[in-house]
Parts: structure tokens; C-alpha cells; sequence
């Protein structure tokens, strides 16, 4: 099993031997680990965007580990959970799972089962990541428009005509072109279904374009 790129995984658990047992495989699986002794101990810490995954324990004298969940997504933290317990039952395994859990596995666990719920963990975490990154990017070409571009490529985006975005922005239709070619470059799309796309995916399609807004 390799990794491409070095991964974290943060251990929460109350049982220091199991801790201990716990790191040993993962580094062997070539993972940093980050033993946590409680929950609450965990949840001190500022979030991290670091590549990796939580496995936590079901059943811990601070909070369930349901709980912990709940509380680590409102927390800001993005990695995958994977839930390990020795008391695992159907309804806290379905809402485990609900609530985003990658996998639940029950103690004691196989090193080889352990790892694989780890590999898959950190790889839905690369992916966000990576989705995360590619957002970002869209959203500075989205910033780096001016405001008069930004208007006219969110009426293109409508489905509106050169010359009816020149009527309501009272322009020229020369300007209105000159506008809409250099936002499109700007945003780094080549037809109006990609601007679509782009606009829709950073969630602008409805903001209000100036006058168009006030008729």
C-alpha cells in the first residue's frame, strides 16, 4: 500500500495502550499519527486542513463519538471519520454513517482493515481537498473581473443579448463587447455554457447586476 502524498491520522481514544497499538500499524501503513486522548482535547485545537482522516472511538467518558462528529464538522474540520468501537450496534452505525462517516469497524480490528479504511479516508480527503483548491482558483478569476465586467458576464450568463445589457446598463454595445470578451479571458472560459458553468458553480448566477436589478 503506498501513499502519494504524506497523511495524517488523528487518533482519538481514551485507552492509551490502544492508542499506542494503533500508532504502531499506521506507521508501519506509512501514516503520521496524531494521538488524542479525549474528544474534548481534540476539539481545543484550531482547525486543520492537513490530509488525513479521524478515527475515533464510539464510546468515550467526554462525549460519544457521534457527538464528536457532529461537533468536528461544526468545528471547521474536513477529514473523513472512521469510527472504531468495540460496542458497535446497527442504529449508531447507520447514524455514523449518515452523518458522514467513512466506515465503522469494530475491535478488536485487522491491521489490513484498519489500513484500508484509512487509504480510502485519506483519498476522499485528497479529493476534497482538491475540489476545495479548484473552487478557491475559480472564485480569485471571479474577484479579479471588475465590477462593470462582472455585470455584463452575469447577464450573458442569463441569456441576455449584447445590446439588451447595453439597454439596461446604458452603454454602448461597442463597451459591452469589449467587456464581455475580457471578463471571458479573464475567467479563462471560451464559450457562454462554460461561464454558465463557472458562474453557477461559485454561486453568483443570481446576484444582482446593477441597474438590471432596479428595473
Amino acid at each position: 500500500m503506498t501513499q502519494p502524498l504524506a497523511a495524517t491520522v488523528f487518533a482519538v481514544d481514551d485507552d492509551e495502550s490502544f492508542l499506542t497499538a494503533l500508532g504502531r500499524v499506521l506507521r508501519l501503513g506509512g501514516y503520521t499519527v496524531d494521538p488524542v486522548p479525549s474528544p474534548l482535547a481534540f476539539l481545543e485545537r484550531p482547525p486543520s486542513q492537513v490530509l488525513g482522516c479521524v478515527l475515533v472511538d464510539l464510546q468515550m467518558p467526554d462525549m460519544t463519538g457521534l457527538e464528536f462528529q457532529q461537533r468536528l464538522r461544526a468545528a471547521g474540520w474536513t477529514q473523513p471519520v472512521v469510527f472504531l468501537s468495540g460496542q458497535g450496534t446497527i442504529p449508531a452505525t447507520t447514524q455514523a454513517l449518515k452523518g458522514g462517516a467513512m466506515d465503522f469497524l469494530t475491535k478488536p480490528v485487522r491491521s489490513e482493515d484498519l489500513l484500508r479504511a484509512v487509504e480510502e479516508a485519506v483519498e476522499r480527503h485528497r479529493s476534497l481537498l482538491a475540489s476545495a483548491e479548484e473552487l478557491a482558483g475559480l472564485r480569485a478569476r471571479y474577484e479579479s473581473l471588475t465590477p462593470r465586467e462582472r455585470e455584463v458576464c452575469l447577464g450573458v450568463a442569463r441569456g441576455q443579448l449584447n445590446k439588451q445589457i447595453a439597454y439596461d446598463l446604458n452603454l454602448t454595445l461597442a463597451t459591452i463587447k469589449f467587456h464581455r470578451a475580457r471578463g471571458l479571458i479573464k475567467l479563462g472560459v471560451n464559450s457562454v455554457p462554460e461561464l454558465v458553468l463557472l458562474l453557477d458553480r461559485i454561486g453568483v448566477l443570481e446576484a444582482p447586476i446593477g441597474p438590471v436589478a432596479q428595473r
